[in-house]
């Protein structure tokens, strides 16, 4: 038996017949069919080694049913399950900065009207069944949420458009002060990472990915492996394909609907998830927004969101850390200019301008400024599952 700390393998190596298959899979070794021939990287803003490129690859269906079989098992005995995802997951309805043979470069012109691609279904439902227990997400674009998996295990680590509080973080800020714990926690305790629509082309998000598949060389005390390893799907071969468990090529529809199968469920009628109408609901959070102790015998606070009622960010935000110019007025120290214009510096103070259902989103004016919350939050506040709120009432009533 090997000693606590001792390595088990190295990772492979490009010329390994298993490089395209993973170190864990057992199964023909076929390689996947190129679908589409590219010689230049995936980005241009990311560097690369000069054998990755972005010529896409699928296995074949065999090949594929074996892979997803083997994944089925590894999520069965996962004692925790994180999903980082990129861009890739979202292309065919936001759009992406990546080059792609099969979906185009840009953005599309309506992308807070998206609606969830069938992934982001299948992770929200396999969230609801205890398969998932995090989301790592690069993305800002609420569509895990629009597919039904719970806000509180989200880690919008980028920021987001439905939470004021966590604006969209430009290269130049700095991630939320409970973002960046969050990921790492992920990354230093996951069981088994599963990696959809990301290159892995260096993001200090990444080590969630890495740190995660370096733990499944090693084993412990009792003679186990300290994690399960990364499992990765994707289009385009990454420069950390050599570090996975599994790694399968296709995208990423496909084959979750295979992995659904193979986990032995009905591939479910799914849908966007129905929102309550109401806009005032009860929930059990201070006037700050935190939420109140188990058992707590404080009364609950509503939090009214409608049309023109008064609402405030609360402590703790990331507007500032954010860098985005438009919002920078926000927990200023000083006025602050922006295309020509100075603004005073404002406390995070507005109104609720209207409930948008194609968005799912409630539109906000904070110090003249358009902020969105997206509606799934009420649902989250009402059973008191995130730690804190993004935006309460400036003066909120108790029940």
């Amino acid at each position: 038996m090997m000693n606590n700390g001792e390595q088990l393998s190295k990772f492979l190596q490009l010329t390994d017949p298993l490089f395209m298959h993973g170190r864990g899979y057992s199964g023909p070794l076929r390689k996947p069919q190129c679908t589409w021939v590219c010689k230049k990287p995936p980005r241009d803003d990311h560097k690369a080694p000069v054998w990755l490129t972005a010529s896409e690859f699928q296995d074949d269906s065999e090949i594929l049913v074996a892979k997803c079989r083997q994944l089925a098992t590894l999520m069965q005995v996962s004692r925790k399950t994180v999903v980082y995802t990129g861009a890739g997951i979202s292309a065919a309805v936001i759009g992406q900065a990546a080059r792609s043979g099969e979906n185009k470069v840009g953005w599309k012109t309506s992308p807070m009207k998206a609606m969830p691609t069938l992934t982001h279904h299948v992770l929200g439902f396999l969230g609801q069944k205890g398969l998932i227990h995090s989301w790592v997400q690069q993305n800002h674009d609420g569509l895990p949420q629009k597919g039904g998996f719970p806000q509180e295990r989200i880690n919008e680590i980028h920021g987001s458009w439905y939470d004021p509080s966590n604006p969209v973080v430009l290269y130049s800020g700095n991630l939320h002060d409970r973002a960046y714990p969050w990921m790492k926690e992920d990354a230093d305790t996951a069981d088994l990472v599963l990696v959809l629509g990301t290159s892995l082309g260096g993001l200090n998000a990444d080590q969630v990915a890495t740190k995660t598949a370096k733990r499944s060389l090693i084993f412990d005390t009792d003679g186990s492996l300290r994690s399960l390893g990364t499992v990765c799907i994707n289009l385009q071969q990454t420069e950390q394909d050599g570090k996975m468990t599994l790694r399968l090529f296709g995208k990423s529809d496909d084959v979750l609907a295979v992995l659904l199968r193979e986990l032995g469920f009905q591939k479910p009628n799914f849908s966007v998830a129905k929102w309550e109408t109401t806009s005032r609901v009860l929930v059990p959070y201070d006037a700050d927004g935190f939420r109140l102790p188990e058992g707590s015998r404080k009364k609950k606070m509503w939090l009214d969101l409608r049309n023109g009622q008064s609402v405030r960010i609360t402590p703790g935000h990331n507007i500032q850390g954010s860098q985005q110019p438009v919002f920078m007025h926000i927990g200023a120290t000083k006025p602050v200019k922006f295309n020509g214009v100075t603004t005073q510096p404002g406390v995070g103070v507005g109104t609720v301008a209207k409930r948008e259902e194609d968005t799912a989103s409630f539109v906000l004016r904070i110090e003249g400024a358009t902020m969105c919350l997206g509606i799934w939050w009420l649902e989250a506040a009402q059973r008191g599952g995130v730690a804190q709120l993004p935006v309460v009432n400036v003066k909120p009533e108790f029940a």
